[in-house]
């Protein structure tokens, strides 16, 4: 969903840029997949395939929305969610867990790493919405 803006006759009218998307995923078909999905939504997203390039990634992008796998080489996706949480420039990104794996210990654990939502492999697509507030 495009942000608005409003103008008033002779102001010049300042285009609304889409919402941002990182998704992290160290499987290309997963990763790709719900690339595609949030480009449907209208996200402008970029894909990183772990931790550290996330992380790199994020820095230059400054995404919206964050969907992390948890399991990752390098850096796990709860490493990576809090090293996004201590930026300056993150304080209202929303960050969804993905994970194949259920869990109460698991969903936990993302809650207190600061995750804000919790999505289960395979991804439908009312779960996604859901889960990036749609």
């Amino acid at each position: 969903m495009l942000q608005s803006s409003t103008t008033s006759p002779g102001t010049a009218s300042q285009p609304s840029r889409k919402r941002r998307a990182l998704v992290v995923d160290d499987h290309a078909d997963s990763a790709n997949c719900l690339r595609m999905m949030l480009e449907i939504l209208d996200f402008e997203t970029e894909v990183a395939g772990d931790g550290i390039d996330a992380l790199r990634r994020a820095a230059v992008f400054k995404p919206d929305l964050c969907l992390l796998d948890i399991s990752m080489p390098k850096l796990d996706g709860y490493d990576t969610c809090g090293v996004i949480r201590a930026q300056p420039w993150a304080g209202q990104v929303r960050i969804v867990a993905v994970t194949g794996h259920q869990s109460k210990d698991l969903r936990e654990r993302a809650g207190k790493a600061g995750f804000d939502a919790w999505l289960l492999k395979p991804i439908e697509g009312d779960d996604l919405r859901q889960a990036v507030g749609m």
